[in-house]
């Protein structure tokens, strides 16, 4: 459906437009949200706060972590959807929206979701409330808005609320403070940002893509702990620097197996995670691993059967897209982007293979085709 026209065809008409607005809304969330997006009667106040709105998948990887009868501050409740999952785990929520037809629609959908005696909401700024209120709560969650008219920011210190004027504040009136970022945070920056000697990260996403960076802090941590997290496959714990091995390295062989880490866990390689596998890596900055067919470990990333190795030359480039037309393209190390490599290939990208451009631990540079193994 074209929304934008059906937009300008019911201007001037409240009622019409309020009914685009949800269909459209529903429409684009009804993967992230299959539950919600079709639930009767719940609403959605703008398509934006629907767009960023999170998952229900990754709001119930939130909720995991909590304990039934855990008071929680939701400090930036958005379009609730963390909110609603941490009730239904069990826990009394506050809920703060500063937005008033946002805290309008959370108030509607709470009811809605027959979840009014564990949500309470509140409309106002979260850290003039918590500063006015004297509330101590077991868990603070809060997810600092991060794009504005100016785009959008990774450090804390640019996001709103600013919570690195008034940390002291929320960890004096919590247990635990959680703080969900974008995917693109850099852990390092926010422990300086925020002077944390020692925090849990959690890094979370789906096969495809990591979709955030999540740091909780508290009287609890006293020492930094990874937890690499997929929807729907098992997780990677760590604690950086213990029980490292060292990496080997090896040649990409036809017939052995590429491994590529989740996007979630490949976040985690700055942080040490990677050097736990025994697999054999391809070089110290290219993170793709090979095993013999047969012999792969659990390892918390994509698996593909090599069927060609080939050295990138001008010979390679000028034959290739003759015996590939149609392959999708990735690149790990490599002096080329994806897009970059598809058109010096002279490929369309799609179809069942897949080829890696990547560096190896001698320096060279190959073309791994890879197929996902049935």
């Amino acid at each position: 459906m074209d929304y934008a026209r059906m937009r300008l065809k019911y201007h001037g008409d409240p009622a019409r437009l309020d009914e685009v607005l949800q269909a459209e809304c529903r429409d684009k969330c009804v993967r992230k949200l299959p539950t919600l997006s079709t639930t009767e009667g719940f609403r959605f106040p703008s398509t934006a706060l629907a767009e960023m709105a999170t998952s229900e998948a990754i709001a119930e990887i939130h909720a995991s972590t909590i304990e039934t009868s855990h008071t929680v501050l939701d400090m930036t409740c958005g379009l609730g959807i963390d909110t609603f999952a941490m009730a239904r785990k069990g826990a009394d929520v506050t809920a703060i929206e500063i937005d008033q037809k946002a805290y309008k629609e959370i108030c509607h959908n709470t009811e809605i979701l027959g979840l009014g005696n564990r949500v309470h909401t509140v409309c106002a700024d979260s850290i003039e409330w918590l500063r006015e209120n004297d509330r101590h709560f077991d868990i603070i969650f809060i997810d600092p808005q991060r794009r504005d008219s100016t785009g959008r920011h990774f450090l804390l210190s640019q996001c709103v609320p600013d919570i690195t004027s008034s940390f002291q504040l929320l960890t004096s009136r919590c247990e635990r403070l959680i703080i969900k970022m974008s995917p693109m945070a850099d852990v390092k920056a926010v422990k300086q940002e925020l002077g944390l000697d020692h925090c849990h990260v959690r890094l979370i996403g789906t096969t495809r893509e990591c979709k955030e960076v999540v740091i909780e802090t508290g009287t609890h941590i006293d020492k930094d702990t990874v937890e690499c997290i997929t929807v729907g496959r098992p997780s990677l714990s760590f604690i950086p620097g213990q029980g490292e091995i060292s990496s080997r390295y090896d040649i990409p062989a036809i017939g052995d197996i590429l491994l590529e880490p989740y996007p979630a866990v490949m976040k985690g390689v700055s942080l040490g995670s990677l050097r736990r596998f025994t697999e054999a890596k391809l070089a110290p900055e290219t993170h793709l691993f090979t095993a013999p067919d047969g012999q792969v470990s659990a390892f918390p990333g994509k698996k593909m059967k090599i069927i060609e190795v080939i050295p990138f030359s001008k010979s390679a480039i000028k034959g290739f897209a003759r015996s590939h037309p149609s392959v999708n393209v990735a690149v790990r190390n490599f002096p080329l982007t994806a897009p970059e490599l598809a058109r010096k290939l002279k490929v369309r990208e799609g179809g069942d293979l897949m080829v890696h451009g990547a560096t190896l631990a001698d320096g060279s540079r190959v073309l791994i085709l890879t197929e996902t193994p049935h």
